[in-house]
Parts: C-alpha cells; structure tokens; sequence
C-alpha cells in the first residue's frame, strides 16, 4: 500500500514545520477552563485551499482566507467526552500566523490527515 509520508516530509516537494494546539477544556459551573494544552510540533505540506475542495467548508467561511495542512499527525475538530471534558479544534501557528481546523480527512491508513484551516484575524 502507498505511504505518502515520505512525500509528505519531503523538503524538496515542499514540506514545512508547524505547530498543533490541542487544547483540552472542562466545564466548571457553566464556564470552560482550560485543562492543558498540547502542542505537537510537526512537518507537513501548506497550500492554499483549492476551490474544489470548498465543498468540504461550512459555506460561512468560504470567503475567508484558508490553509490545506497536510501531514503524518492527525488532526483533530475536537471532541466531547460525554461529561464535563471536552477539546476545542485544533489550532495551527504557521508562518507567523494562528488557523484553526474547521475540516478533517483521515488517511491515516495511508500515513498522513488533512485539514482545512480558516485564518485567524488579530493574531
């Protein structure tokens, strides 16, 4: 089966380092505290998000400034433990600026994910 992690990682086919935050939360009376953050530092490919892939983008944020990240880590949208606990979406720092996932592909199977990230403003 094709691993597309060496062309991911490849320098010569474009592969750059990032940042991932997760950030973990818990509801406390109403209100989310942070509960820890991780960052994973990893080596992807960035492109702008191409028009065809905008079917995968909730329509409000098809104006916006968007980032494809491509790489062996998963990304995640974030998550619920059915309780109090819960992650907020992944952000991304790259370049100088923050993103966060708002659309994920897992090819995992194949050694990498994929996200579409929106811009952050006032970074």
């Amino acid at each position: 089966m094709l691993q597309m992690t060496d062309i991911i990682l490849d320098e010569e086919m474009g592969a750059t380092s990032f940042v991932i935050y997760r950030e973990h939360k818990e509801l406390v009376d109403g209100e989310a505290e942070e509960d820890g953050i991780e960052e994973i530092v990893t080596s992807g490919v960035v492109h702008p998000t191409r028009d065809a892939e905008l079917e995968l983008v909730p329509q409000e944020y098809r104006r916006e400034t968007l980032c494809s990240f491509y790489s062996p880590v998963g990304f995640s949208l974030g998550s619920r433990d059915g309780g109090t606990r819960y992650t907020a979406p992944d952000r991304i720092h790259y370049e100088g600026k923050e993103y966060r996932v708002i659309a994920v592909k897992n090819w995992q199977r194949f050694g990498f994910s994929k996200a579409i990230a929106v811009e952050k403003e006032g970074i």
